[in-house]
């Protein structure tokens, strides 16, 4: 009999053991889990890493242009922007406003707005040397309180590059707020000037568009108020209604100066012009550059003098339009240089034979076009296909065009031979 007897505990585990398998039985309770860590935001970044180091396109393309057919991403998925085609020269995802230019010595800079060191953003520069390797990022606006975003690179009379921009020294002083130069003599910098532009002062200075007249003065086209076009003290126009003002002075001296006027309801945007032959003392009377045919869009000219005395210019329309201006000559008639892929925002450069380069932005690409020696521009070629901004090209003494834009928020380059 003690064989078959179950004892009364060992019997309560099997009963409810059994319990648990039936229909409407108790089920078991799962054991608590453990909370998972809430991940914490990354820091900011405080500086630019102390290595910027270019970034081969093949090294870090993580996904590919979407296709056609578009498919819904799920929410949990992080989605990584393709890679253009190019070297990163920022690395940071905050960087605005390249600029390109070489100096006399036939070394590259690049300059560039930067807000990964602070929210008002810094001025930062690279350049190339000789064997192809780019220099470590530098800050050279650290002691600003602000920087406005106007920056250009133009050339000392010893052929140094310089960095001029817009910048207020102290914040809260508006006596501080102006143009300030710095100049490279070898691997260092001058302190930083205030150009004596303007007896104007304000924040309502902007869209500066400098360059070297005779004796090393630094001259400047720019708005004032709400579209007013000055050069230095003198005021070009008397709407309010202009921006985008360009200047450039020729090999024998004379300056021209660009902008575009934005019309009315019942008028059209144009490209206007004036030229002074005595270094900006007197001018001549404005002369509009477009017709209804070909009328900017946007608020934005480009004029580029070269060294045999004639002065190219850009403008965005309904098409790409340049236009070039020679001493015996005048302006010439304007050519279209899109073929139905416009875009905002054109750079030129001339190059060794007196030949133009040309770039533009689009959302789908970064379009480049060559002039001919016979005066023909060829088909748009793009440099890339993902969204550009901003872009800039130069030309070297080899003749290859040097072009930086932007994408995904950093500069890139690339060499297009």
């Amino acid at each position: 009999m003690r064989a078959h007897l179950i004892r009364l505990p060992v019997l309560a585990l099997i009963l409810a053991a059994l319990a648990c398998t039936l229909p409407g039985g108790p089920k078991p309770t799962p054991a608590p889990s453990a909370a998972l860590p809430t991940p914490s935001p990354l820091a900011p970044t405080s500086t630019l890493p102390a290595e910027l180091s270019p970034t081969p396109v093949a090294a870090t393309a993580t996904a590919q242009p979407p296709t056609a057919d578009l498919t819904a991403t799920p929410i949990a998925a992080t989605v990584t922007a393709p890679t253009p085609l190019g070297i990163n020269l920022s690395n940071t995802g905050k960087a605005e406003a390249p600029r390109l230019a070489f100096d006399a010595q036939d070394t590259l800079h690049l300059v560039w707005l930067d807000q990964s060191a602070r929210g008002t953003g810094d001025l930062f520069h690279r350049q190339q040397g000789a064997g192809g390797d780019w220099s470590k990022a530098e800050n050279l606006t650290s002691d600003f309180d602000l920087i406005y975003g106007d920056v250009s690179l133009i050339r000392d009379q010893g052929g140094n590059i310089c960095v001029v921009f817009s910048a207020a020294k102290t914040r809260g002083n508006p006596f501080s707020i102006g143009l300030y130069q710095r100049c490279q003599a070898g691997t260092t910098w001058s302190p930083a000037t205030k150009l004596a532009i303007t007896k104007q002062s304000g924040v309502t200075l902007r869209g500066y568009s400098p360059a070297r007249g005779a004796g090393g003065t630094v001259h400047a086209v720019f708005i004032s108020g709400t579209g007013t076009i000055n050069f230095d003290d003198v005021q070009l126009t008397t709407d309010s209604n202009s921006f985008g003002p360009a200047l450039a002075i020729d090999k024998a001296g004379g300056y021209h100066v660009a902008w575009v006027n934005l019309g009315s309801a019942s008028s059209p945007a144009t490209v206007q012009y004036r030229f002074s032959s005595d270094q900006g003392k007197t001018w001549q009377a404005a002369q509009a550059l477009s017709t209804d045919k070909n009328a900017p869009i946007g608020s934005v000219a480009r004029l580029v003098a070269d060294d045999a005395g004639n002065v190219h210019m850009l403008w965005a329309g309904s098409d790409d339009y340049y236009r070039r201006w020679t001493p015996s000559g005048g302006w010439g008639p304007p050519a279209a240089l899109g073929g139905g892929q416009r875009g905002p925002n054109p750079s030129l450069a001339i190059d060794t034979q007196g030949l133009t380069r040309v770039v533009w932005e689009r959302t789908d690409g970064l379009p480049y076009v060559v002039q001919a020696v016979d005066g023909t521009w060829s088909a748009p070629r793009a440099l890339s296909h993902l969204q550009s901004g901003e872009p800039q090209i130069v030309t070297d003494s080899a003749g290859a065009a040097r072009v930086a834009w932007l994408a995904n928020k950093d500069v890139y380059y690339l060499v297009v031979p």
